[in-house]
């Protein structure tokens, strides 16, 4: 149990330092070797509670039908502290907001401000810990920050507060274990109270009106026992034209557009089809639903698409296609999203299409102007990856330290003939000749050639710009032997040094100082230049930096007739410096800042029956 002395504040992952990058990859390449052969969603199958609903109709104490509910829907936490207890405070909060100042005016509404009472619903939309899960990360970066905003906003012993939750892919790179003991084993995390029983659930709230809520394990097929759980909640718990909202744990409508590799909408489609719409196979008794929102994370930001359908008794509605990822983890970028998605038009078996538009992005935060500014500070990155640009350092020297071996029989060493190389066009026969007489020195060059070959984001952009790794690999080199080359003349040349020792300090503090730290802003650069330019990146670019504001979550309220409303609340500044107060189960944060936050767009009003 966490007390106030061992309770240390999380900041945000380090994405580049080069232990982190190792233990991610492992991870994630030990997740996606085994999950397939030990998916733990089969046992859940067999120790769950039946293929049953979760109902939330009715309250727990009375038995009556519920009048209405707040319901708040957070993605991707458990980042940096400041970043995910600045979300947790405000979703625990009855909140005032008003409209967001830089608001354009995409539609209009009179109204200035708006009470929303704090939700008694929370709805986790995967990635709940980062870089990886365990479950001392899940106390630290999770539990914490959400504990101590319980017990700081809702009142001590008051019952009703219920949790939810589905894994992003970060769940996943332990199999999925830490999950099932923190999320589906009815435990308390605060006044918070987990009811479900598997990684997926279905939430009944009004007569119509459900929540489904899936789990796609590592960007996989659906399992059999989630696709049986929804076709038994669809046949026998569901009437014809009730209204979903889906859950899911990724973007699948903006992927399509941006990773030409992916393949999660297909899947996306085929479970709507099969068990929503209707228009692949057909339910008993021929049921259909409306799909009217499908919520989402993983991308860390927010963002609103809009497409229209077709009913089940052919009229005209708006599922809403919503990304909000700003629980905690660091930014993305807004900036590299299509205006208009193509290419998502299905038809139905009686060959209508069952949308009639391509979906428009109706908002985004922060706004893409906002978000290209943003990207500049990837041109700090040496300065943020003090690691990385250690590693560069490394290499060079490593690099330098094995040519001069190789010539430590010859009356000059590597380091005194490189002085006397009198031009630029002479380097480079020079340095191939060394470098065919060194093997593993080669072997080197190779491997940072093709290492950000490999790294290139190759499935980014409208073409395939995978070979602009190998010239930034290139580039990289050229970089380091002309470095090197410099400073050997100036040392020798310039500086006259004679003694090894002394050459060798010089030489090190320029390599660490100027090398290092050029091999670094050029690895920043290149992000820089393919986020903006060449939609690549998103995910390299943006975590490089850590860049903890404009966070977000949505607030949902669901009137006693039936009708919904998504108020999406944007964080443009986050809380930089909380204090502790109490310890263990009763610890809580204060602080003098005030968040910086405001209603992103006028609320997403979806009707009731009709």
């Amino acid at each position: 149990m966490a007390t106030k002395s061992e309770y240390k504040q999380p900041s945000m992952t380090n994405w580049y330092d080069p232990r982190q990058l190792s233990a991610t990859a492992l991870k994630a390449l030990v997740s996606g070797t085994f999950a397939s052969f030990a998916d733990k969603r089969e046992l859940q199958a067999a120790l769950g509670k039946g293929n049953v609903p979760v109902d939330c109709s009715l309250d727990s104490d009375t038995g009556l039908p519920v009048d209405e509910f707040w319901i708040d829907f957070i993605s991707d936490t458990g980042d940096g502290f400041n970043s995910t207890y600045t979300v947790a405070d405000l979703e625990a909060r009855h909140l005032q907001v008003k409209l967001n100042p830089a608001y354009a005016g995409m539609r209009k509404t009179d109204i200035t401000h708006w009470d929303l009472p704090a939700g008694n619903i929370l709805l986790l939309g995967g990635d709940q810990v980062y870089p990886t899960p365990s479950m001392q990360a899940y106390e630290t970066r999770f539990k914490v920050p959400f504990r101590a905003a319980s017990n700081k906003h809702h009142p001590a012993g008051k019952s009703g507060y219920k949790m939810f939750a589905i894994p992003g892919n970060h769940d996943w790179y332990d199999g999925l274990g830490s999950f099932i003991k923190l999320f589906c084993q009815q435990r308390r995390i605060g006044q918070w109270q987990t009811e479900q029983s598997r990684s997926y659930y279905a939430l009944k709230l009004t007569a119509d009106l459900w929540i489904w809520a899936t789990d796609v394990q590592l960007n996989s097929d659906i399992d059999k026992p989630q696709l049986d759980y929804f076709r038994d909640i669809a046949n026998l718990y569901m009437n014809h034209d009730d209204r979903v909202i889906l859950v899911t744990a990724e973007p699948a409508w903006v992927y399509k557009m941006i990773d030409r590799k992916n393949t999660s909408y297909q899947r996306l489609r085929f479970f709507e089809d099969v068990f929503i719409t209707g228009d692949k196979y057909q339910l008993k008794n021929g049921k259909k639903f409306r799909l009217v929102a499908t919520l989402t994370g993983d991308f860390h930001h927010y963002s609103r698409y809009a497409e229209t359908r077709i009913s089940p008794e052919g009229t005209a509605y708006q599922n809403q296609l919503v990304t909000a990822g700003g629980g905690g983890a660091f930014l993305h970028p807004t900036h590299n999203l299509p205006q208009t998605l193509s290419g998502t038009e299905t038809k139905n078996g009686t060959a209508e299409e069952s949308k009639i538009n391509n979906p428009k992005l109706e908002a985004c935060f922060p706004n893409q102007k906002q978000s290209r500014k943003i990207a500049n500070q990837m041109l700090l990155f040496p300065f943020k990856n003090i690691a990385f640009w250690m590693t560069f350092t490394a290499i060079e020297l490593l690099l330098a330290w094995m040519l001069q071996s190789t010539s430590k029989h010859e009356t000059m060493g590597f380091m005194h003939q490189l002085s006397e190389v009198s031009s630029l066009s002479a380097l480079f026969p020079f340095i191939a000749r060394h470098l065919f007489l060194s093997p593993p020195v080669l072997l080197i060059c190779l491997f940072v050639v093709v290492g950000l070959y490999v790294f290139a984001d190759g499935n980014g952009g409208k073409r395939n710009y995978k070979w602009i790794g190998a010239i930034h690999g290139l580039v990289q080199l050229f970089c380091m032997f002309l470095f090197s080359w410099l400073f050997a003349c100036v040392n020798f040349n310039v500086f006259t040094i004679g003694n090894k020792l002394v050459f060798l300090l010089v030489y090190v503090a320029e390599t660490f100082f100027i090398a290092g730290l050029a091999g670094s802003f050029i690895m920043g650069f290149y992000l820089w230049f393919c986020s903006l330019y060449l939609n690549m990146h998103i995910d390299e670019s943006f975590s490089a930096f850590g860049y903890p504001h404009f966070k977000n979550f949505l607030r949902i309220h669901v009137a006693k007739e039936g009708s919904v409303t998504i108020y999406p609340i944007g964080i443009e500044h986050v809380v930089t410096h909380w204090k502790q107060e109490g310890s263990g189960e009763s610890i809580t944060f204060v602080s003098d800042e005030t968040a910086n936050y405001y209603l992103i767009e006028p609320p997403i009003e979806i009707a009731g029956s009709v």
